[in-house]
C-alpha cells in the first residue's frame, strides 16, 4: 500500500495476496487504509510463469475521515431458561469422578500447555486443550484452571481472520463447549465474540467467495459440513437461539437421510446417492445399489475413496464426518430432539457401514477402534452399542474426553 520503487520482487508484509487466479481481471476491496494525510504510492507486482510486470499509482490522503462509532452490543437473546446446556450441565458435571482413566487423560491436558490459538489453521488442537482445561476448571472449581481456560479463550478472539469456514467447524465447538460449561456470560467480550459468527462473513471451503456459517453447514454429504453443523449447533444453544437451534434441526435430519425434511444439500458423487435426484448424507435403511449395501453411507465422504460401491476404495474422509455429526446428535438430544431415533438410528447406521467395510475389505483402517473413538463413545453409550473402541478417548479432532464428559450418566 505504500511502496514507490520500480522492483519486481516479492517482499513481506504485502496487504493482499492472490495466487493460483486464472482471471485476466482482479479487483480487491478494503485492501489499503490510511491512517494519517500524505501521499502514498499503491503497488502492485503480477507474475506468470517466468513473466513478471509492476504497476504503481499515487494516492494523496487530504484528510482522515472520522471513524464511525463502533456498533451496538449484539442484543442479549431471550432468556434460555428453557434450554439446556449445550453439552453437560452443572449439575452432571458434579457427579463426575475425579479419578480413573478417563480424568486422568483429561487433567493431563489441561495442565499441560494450551499453545498457541489460531482457528484459521484447520489443524489447530488449542481448542481441545482449552476444552480439558475448562471441564477441569468447573468440576473442581479450580480457580487457576479456570483463569487459564478463560485466557485460552481470550487468546482466540480474532484469529479465525481470513479462514475458510471447514477450519471453523474443526476448532470453533470445542471453544463454545468451553464457554458453556464455564458460564461465560453472552454480553461479554467471548460471549460477543462468538456470537459474531452467526452474523459475519468467511470463505467458502472450496473459493475464495465470502459466505455466512448458515449458509456452508450441512450443505452437502461432505465431512466439512457436518464438522461445521456440529459448531453451529452448539453455538446455537449457548445464544439461547431456538430459532438458529430449529433451522439446524431440519438441516441435519436431511444430512441424517430424512428425506422429509425441507433442508436440500447437495452430492459431489452421484454413485454413492441411493436417489441421486433427491441427495441426502447418510444413506437409508436398507438401501442397496448394484446389488451392494449403500445402508448407512456417508455419501461424499465415501466418495473420495471411488465410485466403486460393492468394494470400497480406503477412506478416511467418513471419520472425519462423524467427528461432527455424532457430536451434533449429542447436542440436540440434549435439547429433546430425537436425534438418535432419526432416519432409523442414522447415527447407529453410519458406524455398522464402516465396520462392514472393514469386515468386507479386511482393511482394518476402516475402524480402528482409535479414528474418532470420543464420537464411537457417544454412539456406544447412545445405542448400548459395542463398536471397537480404545480407551481413554483422550483429546480428539473437534473435541474429547467423552469417556469422561458421559461415561456416568
Amino acid at each position: 500500500c505504500n511502496r514507490s520503487d520500480a522492483g519486481t520482487n516479492i517482499t513481506t508484509p504485502w496487504s493482499a495476496k492472490f495466487n493460483t487466479l486464472t482471471a485476466t481481471l482482479k479487483t480487491a476491496v478494503d485492501v489499503c487504509s490510511y491512517s494519517s494525510a500524505g501521499t502514498y504510492t499503491a503497488k502492485v507486482v503480477v507474475e506468470k510463469g517466468t513473466l513478471v510486470a509492476e504497476a504503481r499509482d499515487v494516492i494523496t490522503v487530504t484528510s482522515v475521515p472520522t471513524p464511525p462509532p463502533p456498533p451496538s452490543p449484539t442484543p442479549t437473546p431471550p432468556s434460555q431458561s428453557n434450554m439446556n446446556n449445550a453439552w453437560i450441565s452443572p449439575q452432571e458435571l458434579a457427579k463426575l469422578p475425579t479419578n480413573g482413566a478417563a480424568w486422568d487423560s483429561m487433567l493431563a491436558v489441561a495442565r499441560g500447555s494450551l499453545g498457541t490459538a489460531n482457528i484459521s489453521n484447520q489443524d489447530s488442537t488449542h481448542d481441545t486443550k482449552v476444552l480439558a482445561a475448562a471441564l477441569v476448571a468447573a468440576r473442581t472449581g479450580d480457580q487457576a484452571m479456570r483463569d487459564k481456560a478463560l485466557a485460552g479463550l481470550r487468546s482466540a478472539i480474532g484469529t479465525e481472520a481470513g479462514a475458510r469456514w471447514l477450519a471453523i467447524g474443526r476448532n470453533l465447538g470445542g471453544y463454545v463447549i468451553a464457554a458453556d460449561v464455564l458460564g461465560v456470560p453472552r454480553d461479554s467480550d467471548i460471549g460477543q465474540w462468538l456470537a459474531q459468527f452467526m452474523t459475519r462473513t468467511l470463505r467458502h471451503n472450496n473459493s475464495d467467495k465470502q459466505i455466512t456459517f448458515q449458509q456452508s453447514v450441512w450443505s452437502s454429504g461432505s465431512n466439512a459440513s457436518a464438522q461445521e453443523g456440529f459448531a453451529y449447533t452448539a453455538l446455537s444453544v449457548y445464544l439461547g437461539r431456538h430459532d438458529l437451534l430449529d433451522w439446524s434441526w431440519t438441516a441435519f435430519r436431511r444430512y441424517a437421510g430424512d428425506r422429509t425434511s425441507s433442508h436440500h444439500i447437495s452430492s459431489n458423487n452421484d454413485a454413492w446417492q441411493e436417489i441421486p435426484s433427491d441427495p441426502v448424507g447418510i444413506q437409508n435403511k436398507g438401501s442397496v445399489k448394484n446389488g451392494c449395501r449403500l445402508d448407512g453411507a456417508i455419501s461424499n465422504d465415501m466418495g473420495r475413496g471411488g465410485t466403486n460401491i460393492c468394494l470400497p476404495g480406503y477412506t478416511s474422509y467418513p471419520w472425519v464426518g462423524i467427528e461432527g455429526a455424532i457430536p451434533a446428535a449429542v447436542i440436540f438430544a440434549q435439547q429433546g430432539y430425537p436425534a438418535w431415533d432419526v432416519a432409523d438410528k442414522a447415527p447407529y447406521r453410519a458406524l455398522d457401514f464402516l465396520l462392514y467395510v472393514r469386515q468386507k475389505t479386511g482393511n482394518t483402517a476402516w475402524f480402528d477402534g482409535s479414528r474418532a473413538s470420543e464420537s464411537i463413545f457417544l454412539v456406544n453409550r447412545a445405542y448400548n452399542a459395542t463398536f471397537p473402541i480404545i480407551l481413554p478417548v483422550g483429546e480428539g479432532r473437534v473435541l474429547g474426553f467423552t469417556d469422561w464428559t458421559h461415561g456416568g450418566r
